[in-house]
């Protein structure tokens, strides 16, 4: 079987990553996956691995026959139904149309949307989203992840008199919620007693204005992250209901770091009986703060959060994601159902 991803850019994204690390799974069920970009190869990800190619552009001739195409974002996805001899798929890690950003396209990718690809979603969230606003129905492909990376450290520091808090993702994307998370996270700081650790590709001039004295760790490649993860005490997450998984919440759960979430529905769908997670309304700032110092007050409840994570995250492997693509590769069906295999 040969299956050919398109990717519009190889950056060091969290969505970018999960496509590769679909066809690094792919491969090593032995079947003949590439990752076709414009881009030349991420630095940040072993090319060979996911059998990744520079073409001069997302055309037929430049990629070729295959059996199965996968457009990875709604621009790509025409692309994919061009592929000669190709089924072609949509691999939808959210679900842009309710993302404000892109408000004068809506029309436009909507109607990517109801193009005849089938649709892969990385959430069972996802899933019921396109059925309720499109009437069409997508297969599940768990999330990818490396639960022998992400580990839980060897042992946990003490919280005393301060807390030390993660909070990753760039603060110029609306969906992502940092600065007003940020905002309600201020006071906290002020008071003296938590410290904030942020991810991210680069610091914001906004950011740096409301929180210069935060440690800083940007650009830093995935192979680096687990431990920045094991040096922090909790996880916050602020993504709003655009968000479609929330890939740094299941890497905190991996290094069974209790999280405070949004609660939305990319969130209920990763732990569905808040387990492993405080659960906020998003844009509640007096919530948010009492779930951090909740967290701060009760060593058990830190304890109990990160055993539930870690056990919610090893269910998350890149042989499980592989399994689900080639069953909806496989699958003659135009339709299809939520599959939890």
């Amino acid at each position: 079987m040969k299956v050919v991803f398109l990717l519009n850019g190889a950056a060091l994204y969290g969505g970018v990553k999960v496509v590769l690390q679909h066809a690094r799974a792919l491969r090593r069920l032995g079947v003949d996956a590439e990752v076709l970009s414009t881009d030349p190869p991420p630095s940040w990800f072993p090319a060979e691995e996911c059998g990744y190619r520079q073409v001069a552009a997302l055309t037929s001739a430049e990629i070729g026959s295959a059996d199965a195409a996968i457009g990875t974002m709604w621009f790509t996805v025409p692309a994919a139904l061009e592929v000669p001899g190709a089924r072609a798929f949509h691999l939808c890690q959210c679900y842009e149309p309710l993302y404000q950003g892109v408000a004068d396209r809506r029309v436009e990718i909507e109607a990517v949307y109801r193009l005849p690809a089938r649709k892969l979603a990385v959430s069972p969230h996802l899933v019921e989203l396109l059925r309720k606003r499109l009437g069409v129905e997508a297969v599940w492909i768990p999330q990818p992840f490396e639960p022998d990376l992400f580990v839980p450290p060897a042992a946990d520091h003490t919280v005393d008199a301060r807390l030390r808090v993660l909070v990753s993702g760039p603060w110029e994307v609306p969906i992502k919620g940092i600065e007003w998370g940020l905002r309600a996270l201020r006071p906290l700081y002020d008071e003296g007693w938590l410290d904030l650790v942020r991810l991210a590709l680069d610091a914001h001039p906004d950011e740096l204005a409301l929180w210069p004295d935060a440690e800083r760790r940007l650009g830093v490649p995935p192979s680096e992250v687990p431990a920045i993860y094991a040096g922090v005490d909790a996880y916050l997450g602020f993504c709003d209901e655009v968000e479609g998984f929330g890939l740094p919440a299941l890497e905190a759960m991996g290094c069974a770091r209790p999280c405070v979430l949004t609660d939305i529905g990319a969130v209920r769908a990763l732990d569905p009986g808040a387990a492993a997670s405080l659960r906020v309304p998003h844009g509640d700032a007096d919530a948010l703060r009492a779930a951090v110092r909740r967290l701060r007050a009760d060593g058990a409840l830190r304890a109990r959060l990160g055993a539930a994570g870690r056990r919610i995250a090893c269910r998350f492997t890149e042989a499980r994601s592989a399994a689900a693509l080639l069953r909806a590769f496989r699958d003659g069906r135009q339709g299809g159902s939520v599959r939890r295999g």
